[in-house]
């Protein structure tokens, strides 16, 4: 009678109680697909709970949106972490079944965690909740007994809060997936008794956002010399880019002072020639100019080159480092706080020169542009601009093999010449398949692996902006494109053509895709378009 009078006086309603624990469970999924190796299979790469839009299957890579985002701030966020508060802190009280079942229902009907994450593991260390009898139980349901990401993640979170070691080989195996690598690792540091070990364990079986962040994480501990070397050899390596981790890697596995000895073996040779390319690369993380040990690097690197400069690829890095250094001969800028001078420059230059000469670099070049490695193939296409070898018989050739390689397409429309449109054109025509790439404007924005017939188009579409009035049936198909990107594409190549070489049947065309285009912002390019103003 107390507690119905209590429950009454505090207004609570009763929450339905529904089966949210299943026994398959993303945990059983990932433990079904673990390699001999450790690392999970190609099948594991998509959760059981992935969501594909209409737009053919189109996903983000596992990791990369817990990557990108983080605290929201807006008034439903925090919202949805007082409820889920209260929630939790009835279940740590109380295990009541109906809270239970309310909080996986608000989680998996979010459409992410991360921007809520911390601040609820917060508001549950400031409420002393008890671990036993029921939160820690909870928790670990959440993590291994459910089938969504969001419920997932956050139990590996509320595990890492309540310091139980017995749940570290599941956490281990749900943090081999990229998804929930991050959430792992965070779990792992509170949990692990050989923190370091544990996390380097894990980064040697994952390669993507997940690698990045721990890599990034084991980094700035303490590191012993064979976690040192590992990050020089195999730590900056990823699926996504080098250049995330490239920096990381070069400086706390101590690059410099690898490089100084009288010798190294040809694996931290072509480690470090990687590692230096991506520094010279405009990437998304810190790069040459903020490597302190950059002209002590370069200058060893090229010493040790007079043993191993052998195959394309180290022609490729060498030449790399030649055109930086002549830039930084014309200017110093911010890398002369570095230790750059035109003494070290010019050096580097004269030993570059040294290490190059005597080696048939064109034979080799043609040789890696019959590869079918893409790599190998990427690597003699660069060689052969610096060698001033023709690539177009090249590149049309290995568009011919397939017609819906955009990589191939992109190729072709950046080596034709005047004289080779018409066969371009002929091709696509023959080739694409237009009647779906024109299948109807809708908002579709065109990426992933299912989208490489639209990106092959795409490149085309591009290539016709400097041939007016060429190709007028391939610009009537990316008028009705479903990829909002190529019916972009379509109207700046109209706009460049100007409205005396359009066809009265792309004048209607357009016209009509006025009235039914999705995109509010390429409607108001198409307003313009028509109104001869140009383009936002």
């Amino acid at each position: 009678m107390l507690d119905w009078i209590k429950n009454l006086l505090e207004n609570k309603q009763k929450l339905e109680v529904t089966e949210w624990k299943t026994n398959t469970s993303i945990l059983q999924f990932l433990s079904d697909n673990i390699n001999a190796n450790g690392t999970l299979n190609e099948t594991a790469d998509s959760l059981p709970d992935e969501k594909k839009s209409e737009e053919s299957g189109i996903r983000f890579a596992p990791g990369l949106m817990d990557s990108m985002f983080g605290a929201d701030e807006s008034d439903e966020s925090r919202e949805k972490i007082k409820e889920l508060s209260k929630l939790i802190k009835t279940i740590a009280k109380k295990g009541d079944e109906g809270s239970k079942s309310e909080f996986y229902k608000i989680l998996t009907e979010s459409d992410g965690v991360i921007g809520i994450i911390d601040e609820f593991l917060e508001e549950i260390v400031n409420q002393s909740l008890p671990i036993d009898p029921y939160l820690f139980s909870f928790a670990k349901d959440l993590a291994t007994k459910t089938s969504h990401r969001n419920s997932v993640k956050i139990g590996i979170a509320i595990l890492g809060l309540c310091q139980k070691k017995s749940v570290i080989n599941e956490i281990k195996i749900l943090g081999l997936h990229d998804e929930f690598t991050v959430f792992s690792m965070v779990a792992l540091s509170n949990l692990s008794d050989n923190i370091v070990e544990d996390l380097w364990e894990l980064a040697t079986k994952v390669d993507g956002w997940g690698k990045i962040q721990l890599v990034d994480r084991i980094a700035h501990m303490e590191l012993s010399e064979e976690l040192k070397d590992w990050l020089l050899l195999e730590g900056y390596k990823n699926s996504i880019m080098i250049e995330y981790l490239a920096y990381t890697c070069a400086v706390n596995g101590e690059l410099h002072i690898k490089l100084q000895r009288e010798k190294i073996d040809v694996k931290l040779f072509k480690a470090t020639g990687e590692i230096i390319q991506a520094l010279l690369s405009d990437g998304p993380a810190e790069d040459i100019s903020d490597y302190e040990f950059a002209p002590e690097t370069v200058e060893n690197f090229i010493r040790h080159g007079k043993t191993h400069v052998k195959d394309i690829t180290d022609f490729i890095t060498l030449n790399a480092i030649k055109d930086f250094l002549i830039e930084l001969q014309e200017d110093l800028g911010e890398h002369k706080k570095n230790g750059w001078n035109q003494n070290i420059i010019s050096n580097c230059l004269i030993d570059i020169n040294e290490n190059l000469k005597n080696k048939d670099w064109k034979e080799q070049a043609e040789i890696a542009l019959k590869s079918d490695d893409s790599v190998l193939y990427w690597n003699g296409k660069q060689a052969a601009e610096k060698l001033g070898i023709e690539l177009w018989d090249v590149v049309w050739n290995k568009l011919q093999k397939n017609s819906l390689d955009s990589l191939a397409w992109y190729d072709v429309t950046t080596y034709a010449k005047e004289e080779n449109v018409d066969e371009i054109i002929d091709f696509a025509k023959n080739n694409l398949p237009l009647e779906e790439l024109g299948s109807g404007p809708r908002d579709w924005m065109g990426l992933g692996e299912d989208y490489q017939k639209h990106s092959s188009f795409g490149f085309v579409i591009t290539f016709l902006e400097n041939y007016p009035a060429k190709g007028a049936a391939l610009i009537l198909v990316g008028l009705d494109s479903p990829v909002t990107s190529n019916r972009n594409a379509t109207l700046s190549v109209l706009a460049t053509w100007k409205l005396e070489n359009w066809s009265n049947e792309i004048t209607q065309k357009v016209n009509r895709l006025k009235e039914i285009e999705p995109n509010e912002d390429t409607k108001k390019n198409i307003e313009r378009l028509l109104e001869g103003l140009e383009l936002e």
